[in-house]
Parts: structure tokens; sequence; C-alpha cells
């Protein structure tokens, strides 16, 4: 059985999400369009390209709820996928935790019913291992909901062809034109004016 990727620690989110006191960092709020998506451009860019209103989204790669706590409010259904024991233990509600599969992003979406999720933010494909991948978008476009949109979040050192070291956990240096194909392969077409957001169909 393929061994499941490592879950990610203190010394990752403190660099790229919260640090140990719960405020984020300077260099993440300034660049934040690197590093996560935005909830209203993500609903902005669904209504453009599907023409209405999407209902459902599924955060891959959930962290510590913050974007479905943002889906929640603008009135979708969401839930997420996490595998981090260090993020997971942050979140202090309930009711956000419910809204959360603990476990490896790519044997939980196997448990999502297809074409169900009008959006999906996928934060996950960027640290899984080579041999696991192209089975792991197959099923990321399978939970897809036709006209639906996923989200596609990698390093963009990746995007800029830069070799150099990426963040911890980061397994691929492949540029976007790789990633363009490995989408297209699934049956996703890139949103006209956005490297970052596929659409099904």
């Amino acid at each position: 059985m393929p061994r499941a990727s490592a879950p990610l620690g203190a010394d990752y989110f403190e660099r790229y999400g919260v640090n140990t006191a719960g405020i984020r960092k300077r260099d993440y709020a300034r660049s934040w369009r690197h590093f996560t998506f935005h909830i209203p451009e993500v609903l902005r860019t669904f209504r453009a390209v599907a023409g209405r209103k999407p209902t459902t989204l599924l955060d891959i790669g959930a962290a510590d709820g913050r974007l479905i706590r943002l889906a929640l409010k603008a009135g979708l259904e969401a839930h997420g996928i996490e595998n981090s024991p260090y993020i997971l233990s942050r979140i202090n509600d309930p009711d956000m935790r419910r809204l959360i599969t603990v476990g490896d992003a790519a044997d939980a979406i196997r448990d999502v019913p297809a074409g169900s999720r009008d959006i999906i933010l996928e934060c996950a494909g960027q640290y899984l291992p080579p041999r696991r991948l192209a089975r792991y978008l197959r099923n990321v476009a399978r939970a897809t909901a036709p006209g639906g949109m996923v989200c596609l979040l990698v390093d963009p050192r990746n995007y800029q062809g830069d070799r150099a070291p990426a963040h911890r956990g980061v397994q691929t240096f492949e540029t976007i034109t790789w990633w363009r194909a490995q989408m297209a392969a699934c049956g996703l077409r890139r949103t006209p004016g956005h490297d970052f957001y596929f659409v099904k169909g």
C-alpha cells in the first residue's frame, strides 16, 4: 500500500499560516495570493464561469478551517480534509472540527460522492509523490460537479521554474505548463485569466 504523505508540523504552519500566537505572519499577509485562496475571488470567478452561485465547497488541506468558515458565512455547505495533528489540535470549535475529515487526502477523496462539490480547493497535490498524484487528481475531478471548479494551490516558485528549495513538505518543482497538462488529462480546463482555477467539462 502506498505510504501516506507525512503530516505538516508547526514549522510549516508558522511559516505559511499562523504563528504560535495565532497571528498571521507579515510575509504571509502581504502575499496571501501566493499561498492560499481568497474566498470572495473564488466565488466571483465561479459565478462568472458557471452563471450561478455555488452551493458546496470542499477544502482539501483545510488546516485550521479558516476558508471553511468563510465559505459557511457566504452561505455554502462546506467541508474539509486535513491530516496534520498539529493544526487540527488548534481547532477549538467542535462544530468546525466536525466539518473536517481527518486523513490522508489521496485516501479521503475517494469517499467524496461523485459530482458532489461545486468548488474544490485543492491544496494537497503538491505534497504527494508522483506515483500517487495522477489517481488523486482523477478522484478530485470525479468529486467535482459538472461545471464545477477546482482551485489548485501549488508553490508559486514551481510556476516560475525556480529550482531552489521549496518550503518544507513540497515534493514537486513542476511548471505551470506541467500542472495544466495534468488537470487537462482529468477533464479540467483552465479558466481564462486564471492560472489556479480549472473547470470541469
